[in-house]
């Protein structure tokens, strides 16, 4: 095999298409030293037969096997395999567009679990075909479509079996399975491949060799099926119904998910259902029975059930209740598209059937709520229930969640096990911490028959307790906050509850000791209500047991009397859900001892003694132990103010683009009084601040200095750091464990400053950070922090990068002065100093940024990105270069620079005696032009933005008469004017005899001929059609006739291909970067 070798690989029957996609290969970028194949085999009699006879032609490692109506946009795409396969041996085989669950159908775009894009034209129009993203650098699937296949081993295609045109591409898929290698989908920012196939034909042959896949495959497809879903469990707790038990069993062993366990719970008080299920265990595996030798109440075998489940998930399934076959699979389509993780229970509607299985009439509680699939704020919705008192969610049965989002025992709610409503006590907790989709379609049937007890009195005093503490407690897992919502609960339930008690107070078979409970509860509910009414919004008390948890982290040494002060604060803190983890890394049991009435006293402090110092590594156990959502260090001779934590979440609350709150600190003697300020404590702001987190970032970074502050000083969310503290790019920075953390932090989002003072930060003798040792310490975690936070996408600029690397020679020269100062020059490792020095001054010297700027002159490692609102999938545009488009110094544009390049290299402008108009003018070409004496600077626009911009209508140029201007410059303004002809001819027109102009329009590469509809005139619908809500039209490359049409010359001019590519690409242009120059 030659490893340095690709070939591509063709099925022909029309040369036409094969031709273009051909050129579109011989584009690709080649990777010195590799060499590229073109093998066309034309008259195959199946494309497996075809490409099994170009396998055996060529020697080359890496084979792509595509369409012939497939066209690789993507210029790189050879580096891209290479580096894939290169990383991954395992992988075998890749491809743009896929799926990692197969249907029973055996089509794989009917799967939920797809993964891709690709341009694609199987409906007959060229549009974007996406599914899911990929975070991985390629997804794992078991399907991957034909279009294109990309492989680094050869398997043998199964012409045996294919003998057509339909199911190679999975069948190869299986194969490479079979054999122990990877397939996968590759991450693509952008589309790598245009797929100009027209409309599919699956008519010659295609449902013959889907049967013929399914027949061959099937059981290795149910095998990944299993491994790549999530497995559910289905809970069946049943008593003494072995009829309707039978029928709920079957309902759900005939689920078409297809990773499910069915565990049964049998309460009964004989064998029936033991004996019914015997056939039924016999023949499936993934049913589990168990039949309890006593029996242990509804409660209790609900409890049973859940701790047995295996599953992610979990449905119970009432014993006389019946699941839609689709039910789980459509459930679990939400779960598996919810990224963010931000759904914690899917319900649906439900069907009432009586005891034969006939359909009954909606009652308020069954009544559909919506007419489509919704997704609606657990909090609201948990609202509308507990003020309406009505269970919309529905019953056991009707609800899949997630198991490790139950953080009480199923059918408990705010620690009290509820008596009749077990479900609603799970849906209250669940709908608490996220959102709810509630399913409009039919998937549950809810029996109503005589041997329940829904409607005995019994149920009904026991409901009425249960409704009561809902709604009292309440407020403790966040709902019902606002003093309305609170009264209208309140008040319905006190309704409610009246109208149990009068119905029961006359009953001879009540339950005394639950009535005078009841009764006793309604006295409470009345006084609720009361002191509700008196209060004012503003001096209710909400405590939520469920505002997230937060865990302070206290890393401690030798140093009890400090420790305790700082538990302290921990412990008086006014936020009511934390948790204090403690590791203590001392040589002594002084800490131990110290803490022994804290643990006896309070439940949320963990304790931990190391069994050996773990240094810096401390800090990475206390990360370990967290269980809260947020995190805040404290450094155990450091303190908190009370109401740190309570005053810093709500900024995390309110604001999701937060991932860091630090404050002001004041700096502490060791007796805890205060000190002046620091270079480093000095307040940033003198009220509460949001800032930009790469602004913050690089502020510190250049100047050598952490303003954030030390652990103690940060509030911020487990999840938003993807290294344990202290960690950048896998390397533990501990002298600067903070700041690296910080760093990380920072480059996902905003920071919230708070001005006043939330954390003292104590200075005294036993410190570390006073030594010599430390300060020279730092130095090398200095040189590391600066250069790989350009990887997290700090210091783009040059000059800021070397700015931050020359700071660090004046730290080194200030510790030399206080090895100096202090006679300890001797101790001095001069080996490493000098190695520091060399690195920093090579660095500074010799590194140059890929990137540079024609404007500001600047050079940077990255270029920032348009703003997403600016992409238009469904096309492909010329100029449109997403990820190099703005200077992060000056801000000018990727087409200003490609003007600025084109006048300075290919036109006398800046030397000669013109007069030059210039249509809504780009800020930094506008500024340049302006510089010049010899330049008679005109710029207009219909809505000037400034007093030096002329009022210019480019349809009816009244200002200056014919030919007036030089040069005329007018750029992406005619896809906004509905008349773009008569402003051509009205530029034409001011154009002198010999004159130049660059007028620009985006345009759109695949698109035939231009597009426009005057009917569009709304900016709703010219949005969703041309891409934006003052665009008119999307323009083709015809746009040059009609330049011509109006008396232009036009010529087009590519920078890169004059001047090369690697030229081109220093200045955030590509090789499609097109200038439209007329002449007149």
């Amino acid at each position: 095999m030659n490893d340095k070798k690709i070939a591509f690989i063709y099925c022909v029957n029309n040369r036409e298409l094969y031709e273009e996609s051909v050129r579109y290969v011989r584009s690709l970028h080649v990777p010195e030293g590799y060499e590229i194949e073109i093998i066309a085999i034309e008259g195959a009699k199946s494309i497996t037969s075809g490409y099994n006879e170009a396998m055996k032609k060529t020697d080359a490692k890496y084979k792509v096997y595509l369409h012939q109506d497939v066209f690789i946009v993507n210029k790189n795409f050879l580096y891209d395999i290479i580096a894939l396969f290169e990383k991954y041996p395992k992988l075998g085989l890749i491809g743009v567009a896929g799926a990692k669950t197969i249907p029973k159908s055996g089509v794989w775009w009917e799967s939920t679990q797809r993964f891709g894009k690709i341009y694609d034209s199987h409906t007959g129009e060229m549009k974007l075909l996406s599914f899911k993203n990929t975070e991985l650098d390629y997804e794992p699937v078991q399907a991957i479509d034909g279009l294109i296949m990309i492989t680094q081993y050869d398997i043998p295609w199964r012409e045996d079996l294919f003998t057509g045109w339909h199911f190679y591409d999975l069948s190869q898929c299986q194969e490479f399975l079979l054999t122990g290698y990877d397939v996968g989908v590759v991450r693509q920012n952008e589309p790598w491949c245009v797929h100009d196939c027209g409309i599919v034909n699956v008519k010659n042959g295609f449902d013959d060799d889907r049967k013929k896949f399914i027949d061959v495959y099937e059981e290795n497809v149910q095998r990944l099926n299993k491994k790549f879903l999530p497995l559910v469990s289905i809970l069946i707790p049943t008593y003494n119904r072995p009829h309707y038990f039978e029928l709920a069993l079957q309902s759900a062993l005939n689920q078409t998910y297809e990773n499910i366990e069915v565990v049964v719970c049998d309460d009964s008080t004989n064998d029936e259902t033991e004996k019914l299920i015997k056939k039924y265990t016999a023949k499936y595996d993934n049913l589990t029975y168990i039949k309890n030798p006593t029996r242990l109440g509804q409660f209790e075998n609900d409890i049973k059930l859940f701790n047995l489940a295996n599953g992610e998930y979990i449905n119970y399934l009432m014993d006389d209740d019946l699941f839609h076959p689709q039910k789980i699979e459509k459930m679990m389509n939400y779960y598996l598209n919810d990224q963010k993780n931000e759904i914690t229970l899917v319900t649906s509607h439900r069907q009432l059937i009586d005891g034969n299985g006939n359909l009954l009439n909606d009652i308020a509680s069954t009544k559909r709520l919506f007419k489509t699939d919704t997704i609606i704020d657990g909090r609201i919705f948990g609202e509308y229930i507990l003020k309406t008192l009505i269970n919309c969610i529905g019953e056991p049965t009707t609800v899949l969640f997630r198991k490790r989002d139950l953080d009480e025992p199923f059918g408990t709610f705010s620690g009290r096990k509820y008596l009749c409503n077990v479900d609603l006590a799970s849906w209250l907790n669940l709908l608490s911490k996220g959102k709810a989709v509630y399913v409009s379609e039919t998937l549950s049937y809810f029996r109503i028959h005589s041997e329940q007890q829904l409607q005995s009195k019994k149920m009904l005093l026991y409901g009425a307790l249960d409704h009561a503490h809902e709604v009292l407690n309440a407020r403790k897992k966040g709902f019902l906050e606002q003093k309305e919502d609170y009264l209208i609960a309140l008040n319905s339930c006190e309704k409610y509850l009246a109208k149990i008690i009068e119905q029961l107070k006359e009953e001879s078979e009540k339950d005394n000791d639950k009535f005078e409970e009841l009764l006793d509860v309604y006295k409470k509910l009345i006084l609720e209500i009361e002191t509700v009414r008196k209060q004012s919004n503003n001096n209710i008390i909400v405590v939520n047991e469920n505002y997230p948890l937060v865990s302070v982290l206290i890393p401690a040494y030798n140093r009890p009397h400090y420790l305790e002060l700082a538990l302290q604060s921990a412990l008086n803190q006014t936020y009511p859900n934390i948790e204090i983890i403690i590791s203590d890394d001392s040589t002594n049991n002084e800490v131990e001892k110290m803490l022994k009435p804290y643990l006896n006293k309070y439940n949320n402090i963990r304790y931990y003694r190391n069994n050996s110092p773990l240094v810096e590594g401390n800090f990475d156990r206390c990360f370990q132990l967290v269980r809260g959502e947020y995190i805040n260090y404290l450094m155990d001779d450091d303190i908190f103010h009370p109401e740190k934590i309570e005053k810093m979440i709500k900024y995390f609350l309110k604001y999701k683009d937060i991932t860091l709150v630090t404050s002001y600190r004041k700096l502490i003697d060791q007796n805890g009084y205060e000190l002046p300020d620091l270079p480093t404590t000095e307040k940033l702001f003198h009220e509460d601040t949001i800032i930009d987190g790469k602004v913050l970032g690089n502020y510190m970074l250049k100047n050598n200095i952490n303003v954030v502050g030390e652990p103690t000083t940060v509030l911020f969310r487990k999840q938003d750091l993807s290294e344990t503290f202290g960690y950048l790019h896998g390397r533990r920075v501990p002298m600067l464990n903070d700041l690296a953390s910080w760093i990380a932090l920072l480059a996902k989002g905003k920071a919230v400053y708070i001005s006043e003072p939330l954390s003292y930060f104590r200075q005294h003798p036993g410190q570390n950070q006073k030594s010599l040792k430390y300060a020279k310490n730092t130095i090398n975690d200095w040189i590391y922090l600066i250069m790989h936070s350009r990887k997290k996408g700090f210091l783009s600029l040059e000059d800021d990068y070397k700015t931050a690397l020359n700071n660090v020679l004046k730290i080194i020269n200030y510790i030399f002065q206080l090895y100096i100062n202090e006679s300890k020059t001797d101790s001095i490792d001069y080996k490493e100093l000098q190695s520091q020095f060399e690195i920093l001054i090579k660095e500074i010297i010799t590194h140059q940024d890929k990137y540079c700027c024609n404007y500001c002159n600047k050079r940077f490692e990255r270029f920032e990105p348009w703003p997403d609102i600016y992409d238009f999938p469904s096309y492909i545009f010329e100029n449109y270069n997403k990820y190099t488009a703005i200077c992060p110094s000056c801000g000018s544009m990727d087409r200003e620079r490609l003007y600025k390049l084109y006048i300075e290299k290919e036109t006398n402008l800046q030397h000669s005696y013109s007069k030059v108009l210039h249509v809504a003018p780009e800020t930094q070409l506008r500024k340049w032009l302006q510089s010049f004496k010899n330049i008679t600077y005109v710029c207009g626009d219909l809505y000037p933005s400034d007093d030096l911009m002329e009022k210019i209508d480019i349809t009816d140029i009244k200002n200056y008469s014919d030919e007036s201007f030089d040069v005329i410059i007018c750029s992406h303004v005619l896809e906004h004017i509905p008349d773009d002809l008569r402003a051509m001819s009205e530029l034409y027109k001011v154009l002198k005899k010999g004159g130049w102009g660059i007028i620009q329009v985006p345009i759109a590469l695949n698109l035939k001929e231009t597009f426009e509809d005057p009917s569009i005139t709304t900016p709703e619908e010219r949005l969703r059609v041309f891409g934006q809500a003052d665009h008119v039209r999307i323009y083709a490359k015809d746009y040059v006739d009609r330049l011509k049409s109006v008396g232009f010359k036009v010529k087009e001019f590519n920078y890169a291909q004059k001047y090369g590519l690697s030229e081109a690409q220093k200045y955030g242009l590509s090789d499609t970067d097109v200038l439209y120059v007329v002449e007149k």
